[in-house]
This record gives C-alpha cells, sequence and structure tokens, in this order.
C-alpha cells in the first residue's frame, strides 16, 4: 500500500473487521510519513516556553535552537521569577498535586481563594476550576442539557464544546461562523426553548472574534441561553482582560463563561463563572470535575500571582499587542494569507494537506517551530499554518518567521 496520498481523516474513519486493525495501516502511514520528513510533531522540548527552544530533532537525533511561534504563552507568565517562587513554596507546603477527586480531599483552601478570585476577576457571582479547559467545556455542557435540549454552535467552535453536547446526548445543531443572521434562522425552526448558543471568544484557528453584539440580540429574541469559551482571549481581551464578552460590553448578557488557565496564564487548568446558583449546581454534577483529580495546589498559587501581576501592571498585554500588529503587517507584506485574525491567534493558510506537509517540513528544517494544523484541527482542504505571538518576540525574530515562511511558500506553489 502506498501512503503517500492519504490523510490522517481516513484513517481515523478506517474499520476493518477487527479492533485493532488500524494500527498496522497507521503504523506504515506513520512510519512513511517519518521517512519524508513529513512528521515534525511530538519533538519533546527541553527549554521553557518563550521565543526561542530548545528541542529534540528526531531526523538529526539532537537539540536544536528553533524560533517558537507555537506556544500559548502569550504574556511569558509562566517564567516570571516571582510566579515560579511562589509555585515553589506552595509545592513544598502542599507536595507535588491534589492527589484526590475536589469532593473528597482534592479542594484545598488556596483553591477556592483562585474560584472567589476568579469570580470576581469575571465580575460573576461564583467559579468552579476544572483540572483542564477541555475538561471545563465537556463538564459544563454534559450537565446543563439533557437529551432533546438543542446545542447550538458555531461551526468552528471547539472540540470541547461539540464533546460536551455529545456527552449530554443534546441535538446538536450549527450555524455558520460567525452569522448572526444564520442563527436566526436555526433558532427560529427550533421547537423547543432548552437552548444553549454555544461561540468562542478568540477563534482558535482563525483567530477572529464572534460577533456578540449581534449574536447576543438574537438570543436574547428567542430565549437561548449563551456560553462563551474565552481560552484565547482572556487577558489579552477587553479594558479589565476578561475578554471579548467586556470588549463587546455584553458580558451581563452572558450566562456562562468558560476560561482557561492554559493560554496567557501560562499554567494549566479551566474555569466556568455563571450565577452562584448553576455552580453550585455544576459543582456536584460535571462529570469532569467530579471524576477527575483535582487542580494541584501549586498551580493555584501561580495563577494567583499572575492575577496580582495583572492587576497592577497590563504592559505585557500592551507589548503583545504591538507585536501582534506588526506581524500581522510582516506576514501580509510578505504575500501570506492570514485571512480575518483580530488577535495574536494567527493561521497563515495552506490548502491541501500534501502542500501543508512539505511548507511544515521546510520551515522545520529552517528552525521554525510553530502549529502545523490539519485534520482533525480543521479540514483537510483548509490546513494552515497556526502562530502564536507573545509580547516576547522581538521584532528581528517576527521578521526571520515571515522570511521563512515566504520561502517555504514559495518553494511550494499551489
Amino acid at each position: 500500500m502506498k501512503f503517500a496520498g492519504h490523510t490522517h481523516q481516513e484513517f481515523i474513519e478506517f474499520q476493518g473487521d477487527d479492533l485493532f486493525d488500524i494500527k498496522n495501516y497507521f503504523w506504515e502511514f506513520f512510519q512513511d510519513g517519518i521517512r519524508r520528513k513529513h512528521f515534525v510533531y511530538l519533538n519533546p522540548l527541553v527549554t521553557a516556553p518563550v521565543s526561542q527552544v530548545d528541542a529534540y530533532d528526531r531526523y538529526t537525533d539532537g537539540i536544536r535552537r528553533y524560533l517558537n511561534f507555537s506556544s500559548y504563552n502569550y504574556l511569558g507568565y509562566s517564567v516570571y521569577p516571582e510566579v515560579i517562587q511562589d509555585v515553589q513554596e506552595t509545592l513544598a507546603k502542599y507536595g507535588t498535586g491534589a492527589a484526590s477527586a475536589p469532593l473528597f480531599s482534592g479542594y484545598y483552601d488556596i483553591t477556592k481563594k483562585l474560584e472567589d478570585r476568579i469570580a470576581a476577576f469575571k465580575k460573576k457571582e461564583a467559579a468552579l476550576v476544572f483540572p483542564t479547559g477541555y475538561s471545563a467545556n465537556v463538564g459544563v455542557l454534559s450537565c446543563i442539557l439533557k437529551p432533546g435540549d438543542v446545542a447550538v454552535l458555531d461551526i468552528l467552535a471547539h472540540a470541547s464544546i461539540y464533546d460536551g453536547a455529545r456527552l449530554a446526548g443534546a441535538t446538536i445543531k450549527v450555524f455558520s461562523h460567525n452569522s448572526p443572521r444564520h442563527l436566526e434562522r436555526v433558532l427560529k425552526g427550533l421547537k423547543t426553548k432548552r437552548v444553549m448558543v454555544c461561540v468562542e471568544g478568540v477563534y482558535s484557528m482563525d483567530g477572529d472574534l464572534a460577533k456578540l453584539p449581534q449574536i447576543v440580540a438574537v438570543c436574547k429574541k428567542y430565549g437561548a441561553k449563551i456560553l462563551i469559551d474565552e481560552a484565547h482571549a482572556t487577558l489579552i481581551f477587553g479594558k479589565h482582560g476578561r475578554g471579548v464578552a467586556e470588549h463587546f460590553g455584553v458580558e451581563d448578557d452572558i450566562d456562562i463563561s468558560i476560561g482557561t488557565f492554559s493560554k496567557a496564564f501560562g499554567a494549566i487548568g479551566g474555569f466556568a463563572v455563571a450565577d452562584h446558583k448553576l455552580i453550585s449546581f455544576m459543582r456536584v454534577s460535571a462529570r469532569s470535575y467530579i471524576f477527575s483529580c483535582a487542580m494541584a495546589p501549586h498551580t493555584a498559587a501561580g495563577i494567583l500571582k499572575i492575577l496580582d501581576i495583572y492587576s497592577k501592571d497590563k504592559s505585557q498585554r500592551d507589548q503583545l499587542w504591538e507585536n501582534t500588529k506588526y506581524m500581522h503587517t510582516a506576514l501580509r507584506a510578505a504575500g501570506l494569507d492570514i485571512g480575518a485574525t483580530q488577535s495574536q491567534v494567527v493561521p497563515v493558510f495552506v490548502g491541501e494537506e500534501m502542500r501543508l506537509r512539505e511548507i511544515g517540513k521546510r520551515i522545520y528544517e529552517k528552525g521554525l517551530y510553530t502549529g502545523i494544523v490539519t485534520y482533525p484541527a480543521v479540514p483537510t482542504k483548509r490546513t494552515r499554518l497556526r502562530l502564536s505571538i507573545s509580547a516576547y518576540h522581538t521584532k528581528e525574530q517576527m521578521d526571520a518567521c515571515a522570511a521563512i515562511l515566504k520561502s517555504a511558500f514559495d518553494d511550494v506553489p499551489e
């Protein structure tokens, strides 16, 4: 069997006579990708996720230096000395992990402090902290929605939103990306009032913003509840960093807001904020919360320190926006298609998967470490590179990134 023209989608959808038939076919596909130097994923980093990183290169069997445009460490907080100090002190006091589910002995004083602080930060009554951002969406949606309810999702909503609605057994309807008009057509045709509309603040693969004012107006008209995932927007958008809902002035119209600590906070974990009664129900009903080990206390300590820093000094956010605007201009000047991004999440559209493989191989060889995105994250004909801009990038590094990309795209024309 020849594997050069095959895609990952084919293997995800493969069904053989035996449940494990897939492993042999996929192994040959995987090895063929390595032989052609197309598989550039899972090369372990050996340094912190800053603007330049050292990582293992399987093709040279050694450590190489890369320009890092892949990390979510947008504001650089993961390496702040004062953050690390608080984490280390808390680690010495509480140990390496929570070591239990939150409803048993995994709920710590410092976790409660973080929940109270996040609720105050988001101007909501209460917050619930999850082990990951993924588990926040899965847990919230699967405990609120029931079979017969309808989840109306922007078609580009994150996989965790789809998975939460599926776990709930809800009916899933989609509307065209960022189209309030199509959303209205979908809501108008529903026969139930038990509806949750789910959007992202900043879309994680396109970098554009939800058209929240118009979407909120449509939801109000039809009595639909609204959930927004502010994963890539928290600490970045809005005067106080509360996200795109704050940016558009519609925070009071949002029923449930989801966030993550793995992006601009540079940590790990997720959260949901809503009214106190709803959060109380989620605390004993969200399966990804009650059946997962709780957030480690030292992680909570680091996040609390970051909130302290951010409340007093937003210069890192200012620098991020300066870098983001610079990078948008540089990439467009290089003739690259970055779509309608309005944020630090910058797609560089490629097209067909086979072209992506060759471009990915070239930029990796030239020392650029970035997201090389194909199915199942995006359709196989809408592949892209995804750049994550940080406050730590210098203009020289951004210029070098744009030059590497232009060279690779020129080498592999459509």
